[in-house]
């Protein structure tokens, strides 16, 4: 639809076949779309050639590995026994072999030579969900030598909707309508689809440093339970329409790092959770993120939306934030939510440069209690492409009503070509209103794109308390600024705002704000 209003009919149709496009039949897709990865890659600004170790080293070729195997894993999970009882390093050196999972254990490094790479087969055959790369239990291990894992993600993906990707932006802006071209163009889960590419969980002292991982077929980066992570100069290249191809996934973890990486994915570009489903069975803090460049089709920086414990004390600083080639731009650049029964708090965010992200801030508390509706099991059902099944975690009153978004500070924002307003936003649920609390925005320079709005005026906005938060499930909203619902203590100190091209919206909708 281009066109300047949505008509009374337009809105009832949204409302009764407005439903969430997903393919769910077809055979793997492989081709490789123009623009499915971004023009810009600055590979030479995060990741470096390294010399070759030359002590204690354990070279995957002296086990049997050769570039022609079609699986190298028995001979690199030799090599990295023996180097795990010396502390040592495997070395994977000249060439690309392909793996199904190898399991890293303690005071292993593993290097990855430039140019070099362990790769995922093309069938998904014997990796039971746990990637490339997996470790459990594990303590000091680090990945390093500027090569890659290689994750093969259009080989687990279905043909999206349309045969081209979109690279013009519509005549109109319509959250509507953008919503649907950015669904249109997804690869969503084939059965086949094995898992991401590197794994993590239950580790101490691990670190990766001049690495990269490309096309993740599911979650990049999967960094479940573990304690002191340090990753810097990390490289995250995928297509960026392979269904739940997140970035960096912080999944339980506290007291980690992230420190001048790249990263252009199809999903979140880091993403942190928290949640009993995933595994994760206590409160996390201390969560530092810097001088990142994120592309993101989803949201760049998300704390959410698994989150059943609590998550305090994080940090976001010296960021870009920003969408290349295609349309629609990115979701949001900051997105803080609660939605399963998480207390979220303590949150800063400072120096951020975004531009085609069309949601600045996204700040959401809701209650959607996820955890009396899925398992384990359950909860990755259709990201692998299966059947949805009927499932719980825990009973439904464990964490129903119990979360909390509060002191949340952002400043220095600078964000060109926006497209909605910052949504800050409790919910009323069952005649009990439930507030963000304790919310700063200040030094903000925001820049609406140079296209006109769709009319689409609503009578009310509907709470979606108990659904899937994002941005967009708001739709066209009435500001342009900010549009807050159900908050105590917003504290707005220099926010600035150009007008769109179009006139109805107010630049600040402030509802039930105390």
């Amino acid at each position: 639809m281009s066109k300047d209003i949505r008509t009374p009919i337009d809105k009832l149709n949204t409302l009764l076949f407005g439903k969430d496009l997903r393919i769910t039949k077809g055979d793997v897709f492989p081709m490789v779309y123009e623009y499915d990865y971004s023009s810009y890659f600055p590979k030479d600004n995060y990741i470096k050639q390294q010399p070759l170790p030359t002590e204690n080293v354990f070279d995957i070729r002296d086990y049997g590995a050769c570039v022609d195997f079609e699986d190298n894993a028995p001979y690199i999970q030799r090599a990295v026994d023996d180097a795990s009882k010396a502390s040592g390093t495997v070395l994977v050196s000249g060439g690309e072999y392909v793996t199904t999972t190898v399991f890293l254990k303690s005071n292993v490094t593993l290097f990855i030579e430039y140019n070099s790479a362990l790769c995922s087969n093309k069938t998904g055959v014997g990796y039971n969900h746990k990637g490339i790369i997996h470790a459990d239990g594990a303590q000091n291990v680090m990945l390093t030598g500027g090569g890659s894992v290689k994750g093969n993600g259009e080989y687990f993906g279905r043909k999206p909707l349309l045969n081209s990707n979109v690279t013009e932006h519509s005549e109109y802006i319509d959250v509507i309508e953008m919503r649907k071209t950015a669904r249109a163009q997804i690869r969503f889960a084939h059965e086949s689809k094995y898992g991401g590419a590197v794994y993590i969980k239950n580790c101490t002292g691990f670190a990766a440093d001049n690495f990269i991982i490309e096309n993740s077929a599911h979650w990049s980066f999967r960094i479940e339970n573990c304690d002191g992570v340090s990753i810097s100069n990390f490289v995250i290249n995928n297509n960026r329409h392979v269904a739940n191809a997140d970035g960096f996934d912080i999944a339980g973890t506290g007291n980690i790092s992230i420190n001048h990486c790249f990263v252009s994915t199809a999903d979140d570009g880091i993403c942190v959770k928290n949640a009993v489903w995933l595994g994760n069975n206590k409160a996390i803090s201390n969560i530092t993120v810097r001088d990142c460049e994120v592309i993101s089709c989803a949201n760049s920086f998300k704390i959410g939306t698994e989150t059943t414990y609590d998550i305090s004390n994080v940090s976001v600083e010296d960021c870009r934030f920003f969408m290349t080639d295609i349309y629609p731009g990115t979701v949001s650049g900051i997105a803080i939510e609660s939605a399963d029964g998480a207390r979220v708090h303590n949150v800063k965010v400072n120096n951020i440069v975004m531009d085609r992200v069309t949601c600045p801030v996204f700040i959401r508390l809701c209650n959607r209690n996820r955890a009396a509706e899925v398992d384990a099991e359950s909860a990755n059902a259709v990201e692998f492409g299966k059947k949805k099944e009927k499932a719980s975690s825990a009973p439904k009153d464990t964490f129903d009503g119990k979360g909390e978004v509060f002191d949340i500070c952002i400043s220095n924002i600078t964000a060109t070509n926006a497209e909605i307003p910052t949504i800050i936003a409790g919910y009323r649920q069952n005649g009990k209103t439930c507030y963000v609390s304790n919310v700063t925005l200040k030094n903000f320079e925001v820049f609406y794109a140079p296209y006109k709005e769709v009319y689409d005026k609503r009578a009310f906005i509907p709470e979606y308390a108990d659904v899937y938060p994002e941005a967009w499930r708001f739709r066209n909203l009435p500001a342009y600024g900010i549009w807050a619902r159900h908050v105590k203590g917003l504290k707005l100190l220099d926010y600035n705002c150009s007008s769109p091209r179009s006139t109805w919206k107010e630049k600040y909708v402030m509802e039930d704000v105390l």
